[in-house]
């Protein structure tokens, strides 16, 4: 027995590996987060004649003139470096010191989205705004409901949290073509 292992030591040694490469597999097969497809924007497809604007390009990245810009265009939205991430600015006139933040619903059944991490990723402090400005200049968040190049509609709404008061005011709605962070 012992010159037959002394003689094919590489047989069980090549065993050995093979049986830690089969358990490594399956263990990680096994305990591997599951990365389906989510179908969440084919489930939402954007209603015939609904207006949305797209998100801007970092090509489109001109700032704008303070003084032309309409009320429509107070929020603005870009593609960050993925589908489902973005970066969002904001301008208004004078506002108290407090926060501003979003929030998104899908526009067809109205649901929330990201709820448990856009706030906190949206969030900027306003702090001695006494003009029309911008408060927030490209600050990324992540919209997770959705896959890559699976558009569905948005309203992103811009919150205002009183930091004296900590009243919470809708300022302003604005209704996008979005895609969500494939994970």
């Amino acid at each position: 027995m012992k010159s037959f292992i002394s003689k094919h030591w590489w047989v069980l040694f090549i065993a050995v590996m093979v049986g830690v490469a089969v358990y490594l597999t399956a263990a990680g097969t096994l305990t591997a987060p599951k990365y389906q497809s989510s179908s969440f924007g084919k489930n939402h497809p954007i209603p015939d004649g609904l207006e949305y604007d797209i998100p801007k390009t970092e090509s489109d990245s001109a700032a704008p003139n303070v003084e032309s810009l309409q009320e429509s265009d107070y929020l603005q939205l870009w593609n960050g470096i993925q589908g489902g991430i973005y970066k969002y600015s904001f301008y208004y006139p004078a506002l108290p010191d407090g926060e501003v933040y979003l929030r998104c619903f899908e526009v067809t059944e109205n649901i929330e989205l990201s709820a448990s991490r856009l706030k906190e990723a949206s969030t900027a402090l306003v702090i001695n705004h006494k003009e029309f400005g911008p408060i927030v200049e490209r600050q990324q968040f992540v919209i997770y409901e959705g896959d890559w190049d699976d558009y569905y509609a948005t309203r992103i709404e811009v919150w205002f949290k009183d930091g004296n008061t900590k009243e919470e005011t809708k300022l302003m709605e604005k209704i996008y073509r979005v895609e969500g962070w494939m994970r």
